[in-house]
Protein backbone atom coordinates (compact mmCIF):
# COMPACT_ATOMS: atom_id res chain seq x y z
CA UNK A 1 0.00 0.00 0.00
CA UNK A 2 2.81 2.40 0.86
CA UNK A 3 4.56 1.66 -2.44
CA UNK A 4 1.37 2.35 -4.41
CA UNK A 5 0.86 5.60 -2.50
CA UNK A 6 4.46 6.71 -3.20
CA UNK A 7 4.07 5.86 -6.87
CA UNK A 8 0.91 7.96 -7.13
CA UNK A 9 2.58 10.84 -5.33
CA UNK A 10 5.53 10.68 -7.74
CA UNK A 11 3.20 10.66 -10.77
CA UNK A 12 1.33 13.62 -9.30
CA UNK A 13 4.56 15.57 -8.73
CA UNK A 14 5.71 14.80 -12.28
CA UNK A 15 2.47 16.18 -13.68
CA UNK A 16 2.67 19.28 -11.48
CA UNK A 17 6.26 20.01 -12.50
CA UNK A 18 5.42 19.47 -16.17
CA UNK A 19 2.58 22.00 -15.91
CA UNK A 20 4.85 24.44 -14.06
CA UNK A 21 7.55 24.11 -16.75
CA UNK A 22 5.02 24.66 -19.52
CA UNK A 23 3.60 27.73 -17.76
CA UNK A 24 7.07 29.19 -17.28
CA UNK A 25 8.04 28.43 -20.88
CA UNK A 26 4.89 30.18 -22.11
CA UNK A 27 5.82 33.30 -20.12
CA UNK A 28 9.56 33.29 -20.84
CA UNK A 29 10.76 31.54 -24.04
CA UNK A 30 14.01 29.56 -23.86
CA UNK A 31 15.80 31.98 -26.19
CA UNK A 32 14.91 34.84 -23.87
CA UNK A 33 16.48 32.96 -20.93
CA UNK A 34 19.68 32.70 -22.97
CA UNK A 35 19.56 36.45 -23.57
CA UNK A 36 19.04 37.07 -19.85
CA UNK A 37 22.10 34.96 -19.08
CA UNK A 38 24.20 36.96 -21.56
CA UNK A 39 22.75 40.24 -20.31
CA UNK A 40 23.91 39.59 -16.74
CA UNK A 41 27.32 38.06 -17.45
CA UNK A 42 29.64 40.76 -16.05
CA UNK A 43 32.62 39.25 -17.88
CA UNK A 44 31.05 39.63 -21.31
CA UNK A 45 31.28 42.54 -23.72
CA UNK A 46 27.52 42.37 -24.09
CA UNK A 47 27.07 43.24 -20.42
CA UNK A 48 29.18 46.39 -20.65
CA UNK A 49 27.80 47.40 -24.03
CA UNK A 50 24.23 47.35 -22.72
CA UNK A 51 24.68 48.36 -19.09
CA UNK A 52 26.93 51.31 -19.79
CA UNK A 53 27.39 53.92 -22.47
CA UNK A 54 30.71 52.36 -23.59
CA UNK A 55 30.69 51.16 -27.23
CA UNK A 56 31.30 47.58 -28.25
CA UNK A 57 34.86 48.30 -29.45
CA UNK A 58 36.00 49.66 -26.10
CA UNK A 59 33.85 47.61 -23.75
CA UNK A 60 36.46 44.91 -23.13
CA UNK A 61 39.13 47.51 -22.42
CA UNK A 62 36.72 49.25 -20.08
CA UNK A 63 36.06 46.02 -18.25
CA UNK A 64 39.76 45.12 -17.91
CA UNK A 65 40.69 48.56 -16.62
CA UNK A 66 37.85 48.68 -14.09
CA UNK A 67 37.79 45.11 -12.80
CA UNK A 68 39.46 46.02 -9.52
CA UNK A 69 37.18 49.00 -8.94
CA UNK A 70 33.85 47.30 -9.53
CA UNK A 71 31.55 48.08 -6.66
CA UNK A 72 30.51 45.15 -4.51
CA UNK A 73 26.85 45.85 -5.28
CA UNK A 74 27.44 44.91 -8.91
CA UNK A 75 28.95 41.58 -7.86
CA UNK A 76 26.12 40.91 -5.44
CA UNK A 77 23.58 41.80 -8.11
CA UNK A 78 25.29 39.49 -10.61
CA UNK A 79 25.27 36.63 -8.10
CA UNK A 80 21.58 37.23 -7.46
CA UNK A 81 20.79 37.23 -11.16
CA UNK A 82 22.86 34.07 -11.75
CA UNK A 83 20.74 32.38 -9.11
CA UNK A 84 17.58 33.43 -10.94
CA UNK A 85 18.97 32.33 -14.31
CA UNK A 86 19.93 28.95 -12.88
CA UNK A 87 16.41 28.50 -11.56
CA UNK A 88 14.82 29.48 -14.88
CA UNK A 89 17.06 27.06 -16.76
CA UNK A 90 16.25 24.23 -14.38
CA UNK A 91 12.53 24.85 -14.70
CA UNK A 92 12.78 25.09 -18.47
CA UNK A 93 14.66 21.83 -18.98
CA UNK A 94 12.83 19.05 -20.78
CA UNK A 95 14.94 16.17 -19.49
CA UNK A 96 15.42 16.18 -15.73
CA UNK A 97 18.23 14.44 -13.88
CA UNK A 98 16.31 14.39 -10.62
CA UNK A 99 15.17 10.98 -9.40
CA UNK A 100 11.85 12.20 -8.11
CA UNK A 101 11.17 14.83 -10.77
CA UNK A 102 11.00 17.63 -8.21
CA UNK A 103 13.04 20.82 -8.44
CA UNK A 104 13.84 22.32 -5.05
CA UNK A 105 15.62 25.62 -4.56
CA UNK A 106 14.57 27.08 -1.23
CA UNK A 107 17.14 29.84 -1.40
CA UNK A 108 15.54 31.49 -4.42
CA UNK A 109 12.19 33.06 -5.20
CA UNK A 110 11.16 34.81 -8.41
CA UNK A 111 9.38 37.42 -6.29
CA UNK A 112 12.72 38.92 -5.20
CA UNK A 113 13.30 40.60 -8.59
CA UNK A 114 14.09 44.27 -7.98
CA UNK A 115 14.75 45.39 -11.55
CA UNK A 116 14.24 44.11 -15.12
CA UNK A 117 15.87 40.77 -15.87
CA UNK A 118 16.47 41.65 -19.49
CA UNK A 119 15.64 44.41 -22.02
CA UNK A 120 16.43 44.97 -25.68
CA UNK A 121 15.43 47.04 -28.70
CA UNK A 122 14.85 45.05 -31.89
CA UNK A 123 14.33 46.37 -35.44
CA UNK A 124 12.09 45.02 -38.21
CA UNK A 125 9.79 43.01 -35.97
CA UNK A 126 6.46 42.03 -37.53
CA UNK A 127 3.63 42.26 -34.98
CA UNK A 128 0.35 40.44 -35.71
CA UNK A 129 -2.82 41.37 -33.80
CA UNK A 130 -6.05 39.38 -34.15
CA UNK A 131 -9.41 39.49 -32.43
CA UNK A 132 -12.85 37.92 -32.85
CA UNK A 133 -15.63 39.90 -34.48
CA UNK A 134 -18.68 40.24 -32.21
CA UNK A 135 -17.03 38.59 -29.23
CA UNK A 136 -18.71 40.88 -26.69
CA UNK A 137 -22.14 39.78 -27.95
CA UNK A 138 -21.09 36.12 -27.85
CA UNK A 139 -19.87 36.40 -24.26
CA UNK A 140 -23.29 37.70 -23.22
CA UNK A 141 -25.29 35.04 -25.06
CA UNK A 142 -23.17 31.93 -24.43
CA UNK A 143 -22.26 30.04 -21.27
CA UNK A 144 -18.72 30.51 -19.93
CA UNK A 145 -17.75 26.91 -20.75
CA UNK A 146 -18.94 27.39 -24.35
CA UNK A 147 -16.86 30.56 -24.70
CA UNK A 148 -13.78 28.87 -23.28
CA UNK A 149 -14.20 25.79 -25.50
CA UNK A 150 -14.50 28.00 -28.57
CA UNK A 151 -11.43 30.06 -27.64
CA UNK A 152 -9.48 26.91 -26.81
CA UNK A 153 -10.29 25.45 -30.22
CA UNK A 154 -9.38 28.65 -32.06
CA UNK A 155 -6.23 29.49 -30.12
CA UNK A 156 -5.09 25.86 -30.21
CA UNK A 157 -5.19 26.06 -34.00
CA UNK A 158 -3.17 29.28 -33.89
CA UNK A 159 -0.58 27.71 -31.59
CA UNK A 160 -0.12 24.94 -34.16
CA UNK A 161 0.24 27.57 -36.89
CA UNK A 162 2.96 29.29 -34.85
CA UNK A 163 4.89 26.01 -34.77
CA UNK A 164 4.35 25.45 -38.49
CA UNK A 165 5.42 28.95 -39.55
CA UNK A 166 8.10 29.51 -36.90
CA UNK A 167 6.17 32.43 -35.39
CA UNK A 168 6.57 33.51 -31.76
CA UNK A 169 3.34 33.63 -29.76
CA UNK A 170 3.40 36.63 -27.43
CA UNK A 171 0.12 36.53 -25.53
CA UNK A 172 -3.64 36.19 -25.55
CA UNK A 173 -5.77 38.89 -23.93
CA UNK A 174 -9.45 38.00 -23.87
CA UNK A 175 -10.34 37.26 -27.49
CA UNK A 176 -7.14 38.85 -28.84
CA UNK A 177 -4.18 36.79 -30.06
CA UNK A 178 -0.79 38.47 -30.49
CA UNK A 179 2.29 36.97 -32.17
CA UNK A 180 5.43 38.15 -33.95
CA UNK A 181 8.20 37.24 -36.39
CA UNK A 182 11.86 38.28 -36.48
CA UNK A 183 11.91 39.07 -32.76
CA UNK A 184 14.40 36.60 -31.27
CA UNK A 185 16.66 36.12 -34.28
CA UNK A 186 20.42 36.44 -33.90
CA UNK A 187 21.59 39.56 -35.75
CA UNK A 188 25.29 39.80 -34.89
CA UNK A 189 26.45 38.50 -38.27
CA UNK A 190 23.95 40.41 -40.43
CA UNK A 191 25.24 42.78 -43.05
CA UNK A 192 22.92 45.70 -43.98
CA UNK A 193 21.76 43.84 -47.08
CA UNK A 194 21.20 40.61 -45.17
CA UNK A 195 19.14 42.42 -42.55
CA UNK A 196 16.74 43.73 -45.20
CA UNK A 197 16.36 40.27 -46.75
CA UNK A 198 15.73 38.72 -43.36
CA UNK A 199 13.15 41.41 -42.61
CA UNK A 200 11.41 40.75 -45.92
CA UNK A 201 11.35 37.00 -45.25
CA UNK A 202 9.93 37.68 -41.80
CA UNK A 203 7.23 39.91 -43.32
CA UNK A 204 6.21 37.25 -45.84
CA UNK A 205 6.19 34.68 -43.07
CA UNK A 206 3.96 36.93 -40.96
CA UNK A 207 1.59 37.43 -43.88
CA UNK A 208 1.33 33.68 -44.49
CA UNK A 209 0.61 33.23 -40.78
CA UNK A 210 -2.11 35.89 -40.84
CA UNK A 211 -3.76 34.36 -43.91
CA UNK A 212 -3.86 30.93 -42.28
CA UNK A 213 -5.28 32.45 -39.11
CA UNK A 214 -8.22 33.87 -41.05
CA UNK A 215 -8.75 30.56 -42.87
CA UNK A 216 -8.56 28.48 -39.70
CA UNK A 217 -11.22 30.63 -38.05
CA UNK A 218 -13.64 29.38 -40.72
CA UNK A 219 -13.38 25.90 -39.16
CA UNK A 220 -14.41 27.03 -35.66
CA UNK A 221 -18.17 27.04 -35.16
CA UNK A 222 -19.93 29.50 -32.85
CA UNK A 223 -21.86 27.39 -30.29
CA UNK A 224 -25.65 27.32 -30.69
CA UNK A 225 -25.61 29.58 -33.73
CA UNK A 226 -28.65 29.09 -35.99
CA UNK A 227 -28.06 28.99 -38.85
CA UNK A 228 -24.59 27.58 -38.23
CA UNK A 229 -21.93 30.30 -38.26
CA UNK A 230 -18.16 30.13 -38.14
CA UNK A 231 -15.98 32.53 -36.18
CA UNK A 232 -15.02 35.72 -37.99
CA UNK A 233 -11.74 37.45 -37.15
CA UNK A 234 -9.95 40.62 -38.16
CA UNK A 235 -6.18 40.98 -38.31
CA UNK A 236 -3.68 43.84 -38.28
CA UNK A 237 0.05 43.78 -39.05
CA UNK A 238 2.87 46.32 -38.78
CA UNK A 239 6.65 46.08 -38.96
CA UNK A 240 8.95 48.27 -36.92
CA UNK A 241 11.14 48.66 -33.85
CA UNK A 242 10.01 47.27 -30.51
CA UNK A 243 11.30 47.12 -26.97
CA UNK A 244 11.16 43.70 -25.35
CA UNK A 245 12.14 42.29 -21.99
CA UNK A 246 11.05 40.34 -18.95
CA UNK A 247 8.76 42.22 -16.56
CA UNK A 248 7.10 41.48 -13.26
CA UNK A 249 8.04 40.43 -9.76
CA UNK A 250 5.39 37.73 -9.52
CA UNK A 251 4.96 35.48 -12.55
CA UNK A 252 7.62 37.29 -14.62
CA UNK A 253 6.61 37.52 -18.26
CA UNK A 254 8.27 38.27 -21.58
CA UNK A 255 6.70 41.51 -22.84
CA UNK A 256 6.88 43.54 -26.05
CA UNK A 257 5.85 47.18 -26.35
CA UNK A 258 6.44 50.37 -28.29
CA UNK A 259 4.83 52.45 -31.03
CA UNK A 260 5.11 49.56 -33.50
CA UNK A 261 2.97 47.40 -31.21
CA UNK A 262 0.42 50.20 -30.82
CA UNK A 263 0.25 50.68 -34.58
CA UNK A 264 -0.27 46.95 -35.20
CA UNK A 265 -3.13 47.03 -32.71
CA UNK A 266 -4.59 50.02 -34.57
CA UNK A 267 -4.37 48.07 -37.86
CA UNK A 268 -6.45 45.31 -36.28
CA UNK A 269 -9.01 47.72 -34.82
CA UNK A 270 -9.65 49.33 -38.23
CA UNK A 271 -9.66 46.05 -40.16
CA UNK A 272 -12.81 44.31 -41.42
CA UNK A 273 -14.22 40.81 -40.76
CA UNK A 274 -12.17 38.20 -42.59
CA UNK A 275 -9.62 40.81 -43.70
CA UNK A 276 -6.01 41.73 -42.90
CA UNK A 277 -5.09 45.41 -42.64
CA UNK A 278 -1.39 46.24 -42.94
CA UNK A 279 0.59 49.45 -42.57
CA UNK A 280 2.39 51.04 -45.51
CA UNK A 281 5.76 49.96 -44.07
CA UNK A 282 4.65 46.33 -44.05
CA UNK A 283 3.05 46.67 -47.50
CA UNK A 284 6.35 47.85 -48.99
CA UNK A 285 7.97 44.64 -47.75
CA UNK A 286 5.46 42.24 -49.31
CA UNK A 287 3.88 44.08 -52.27
CA UNK A 288 6.01 42.27 -54.86
CA UNK A 289 4.89 38.86 -53.59
CA UNK A 290 1.20 39.52 -52.86
CA UNK A 291 -1.50 40.54 -55.35
CA UNK A 292 -4.79 39.95 -53.53
CA UNK A 293 -5.14 43.50 -52.21
CA UNK A 294 -8.67 44.77 -51.83
CA UNK A 295 -9.24 48.27 -53.20
CA UNK A 296 -6.83 51.18 -52.95
CA UNK A 297 -4.83 52.28 -49.96
CA UNK A 298 -6.73 53.92 -47.12
CA UNK A 299 -5.41 56.67 -44.88
CA UNK A 300 -6.34 56.41 -41.19
CA UNK A 301 -5.55 58.73 -38.30
CA UNK A 302 -3.63 57.25 -35.39
CA UNK A 303 -3.30 59.07 -32.08
CA UNK A 304 0.19 60.56 -31.58
CA UNK A 305 1.26 59.23 -35.01
CA UNK A 306 -0.79 61.26 -37.46
CA UNK A 307 -2.12 59.89 -40.75
CA UNK A 308 -1.01 56.40 -41.78
CA UNK A 309 -1.47 54.77 -45.18
CA UNK A 310 -2.87 51.24 -44.93
CA UNK A 311 -3.84 48.39 -47.25
CA UNK A 312 -6.50 45.70 -46.94
CA UNK A 313 -6.09 42.06 -47.93
CA UNK A 314 -8.75 39.36 -48.32
CA UNK A 315 -7.06 35.95 -47.84
CA UNK A 316 -10.25 34.12 -48.85
CA UNK A 317 -10.35 35.51 -52.40
CA UNK A 318 -8.56 32.59 -54.03
CA UNK A 319 -10.54 30.06 -52.01
CA UNK A 320 -13.81 31.62 -53.16
CA UNK A 321 -12.64 31.65 -56.78
CA UNK A 322 -11.65 27.99 -56.52
CA UNK A 323 -14.98 27.07 -54.93
CA UNK A 324 -16.85 28.94 -57.66
CA UNK A 325 -14.81 27.20 -60.35
CA UNK A 326 -15.43 23.73 -58.90
CA UNK A 327 -19.13 24.47 -58.49
CA UNK A 328 -19.41 25.56 -62.11
CA UNK A 329 -17.56 22.45 -63.26
CA UNK A 330 -19.92 20.20 -61.31
CA UNK A 331 -22.94 22.09 -62.61
CA UNK A 332 -21.73 21.82 -66.23
CA UNK A 333 -21.04 18.13 -65.77
CA UNK A 334 -24.50 17.53 -64.34
CA UNK A 335 -26.11 19.51 -67.17
CA UNK A 336 -24.20 17.43 -69.74
CA UNK A 337 -25.48 14.18 -68.24
CA UNK A 338 -29.09 15.44 -68.26
CA UNK A 339 -28.74 16.54 -71.90
CA UNK A 340 -27.70 13.04 -72.89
Amino acid sequence: GANIYCKRMRQSSDRSNKVAREMLHSMIPAKVIEKIECFWDVKSEEYWRRRSSVGSTTSQTYFESNTSSLHSSYIERADEMNSKIHFLNEMNRTNRDYDDGIIIDRGYELTTTSRALYAEEVNNVCIIFLDIVGFSRMSLELKPIQIMDMLHDLFGRYDNLCDRHGVLKLETVGDAYVCATNLLKERDDYSPGDEYLHAKDAALNALDMAKDMVRQAQHVIIPKSMPIESVQVRVGIHIGEVTCGVLGERLPKFAVFGSAVNLAARMEQTSLPGRIRVSNDFYEMVKDSETEWEGDKKCITVKNMGEIDTFLLNPMTREKELTSFLTSMLTDGQSGKEGK
